[in-house]
């Protein structure tokens, strides 16, 4: 007699997992080697006149002016560029408050005066853009140490390279390229974005440039950011008025894009927040892959109750009010805020278990 098998159904326990605590983070220019600026921290759900959940800073820290950033979740940690300090700092994301000093530090010499930081973890690599040029490091290196391979500056003569004022880096893994916001070195200075194969070093010319008038670039583009899942870049610009008040936007563009293109999407209008100032412009642009938020800062150099922070929906499109926007006596910013950092404040999740 044949005996029949029941499978035993299994028992699944069903939990919900709570949603990851993320931050905002962002520091400022200062003007003065003598002045310490700080990097504030809010909760990426913040809105309003809120006061920042940290403060980071101090003399162990070294931090001077730290005026742009990147967290990387591998090591958990944020990579800091330091424009007058000289140096990109590494710090745990778990001590982004008070005066920790940093995990390692790399400069001053070879770094000088950083603008923007990328992390490439597959290659071991650090990209930063500081002076005239993008630089490369290695990903775990300390101390006053040589960059492994740059790109030079497009003034010298003979050279191909079309760099003359750098601001902002990113790296794309999709297809192993960096990108960085840049200006022509002649009036009317252009604005422009230009592409160079990871590997490229000293007169290697740009394997795209997105340029021209159909770009909507308008009188500078200094803002970079980019979305890997999505492959687009976000680009900060503004148009100059007759009155020097600034009409500023986000234009949106794919990775391969070339030439005289015209944006995907353009966050821009009066609803938005980027109508600024004469004094005002885009500091910096960040993407929150959590909440598929895009994250703004505006600085102002002459006022500092112009600063602000602004958060649209990752896929805004045309004259749209912000998500979010962080502002106020309370939230104690600074004149001249760089780019916002995102970093995941707790690992809970992350990878499933961990």
């Amino acid at each position: 007699m044949k005996r029949l098998f029941r499978p035993i159904p299994l028992l699944v326990a069903c939990v919900l997992l709570p949603q990851a605590h993320a931050d905002i983070l962002i520091g400022s220019f200062s003007g003065d080697i003598n002045v310490r600026r700080p990097i504030l921290s809010f909760a990426d759900a913040a809105n309003g006149d809120t006061a920042p959940l940290r403060v980071m800073g101090g003399a162990t820290s070294g931090l001077i002016e730290p005026v742009a950033g990147v967290y990387e979740g591998d090591e958990n940690v944020i990579y800091v560029a330091d424009f007058r300090g000289q140096s990109i700092s590494v710090f745990s994301a778990s001590s982004t408050n008070g005066d920790p000093a940093p995990l390692r530090a790399i400069g001053p010499t070879y770094v000088s005066q950083a603008r923007s930081v990328a992390v490439d973890t597959a290659h071991d690599e650090l990209f930063i853009v500081s002076s005239c040029c993008f630089k490369v490091f290695d990903r775990n290196a300390s101390g006053d140490v040589s960059f492994k391979r740059f790109v030079q500056w497009g003034g010298l003569s003979g050279s191909v390279t079309q760099q003359n004022f750098p601001t902002s880096i990113v790296y794309m893994p999709a297809t192993d390229e960096v990108a960085e916001t840049d200006t022509d070195s002649a009036s009317p200075y252009t604005p422009k974005v230009l592409v160079f194969n990871r590997t490229d070093s000293g007169n290697a010319a740009p394997k795209r440039v997105i340029k021209g008038a159909s770009t909507l670039l308008g009188n500078y583009a200094g803002a970079l950011a980019y979305d890997a899942p999505s492959r687009k870049l976000f680009v900060g610009a503004y148009t100059t008025n007759p009155d020097n008040s600034h009409s500023a936007r986000i234009v949106v563009f794919d990775d391969m894009a070339n030439g005289n293109v015209v944006p995907l999407r353009t966050i821009a209008g009066s609803l938005t927040g980027l109508e600024l100032a004469a004094t005002s412009s885009i500091g910096g642009v960040a993407i929150d892959p959590e909440r598929q938020r895009l994250i703004v800062s505006i600085s102002d150099y002459a006022t500092a109750a112009n600063g602000k922070l602004l958060v649209f929906s990752l896929s805004a499109n045309g004259n749209v009010a912000p998500l979010q926007t962080i502002a106020g006596p309370q939230a104690s910013f600074q004149t001249s805020l760089g780019t916002p950092i995102w970093m995941l404040s707790d690992r809970i999740f992350r990878n499933g278990f961990q």
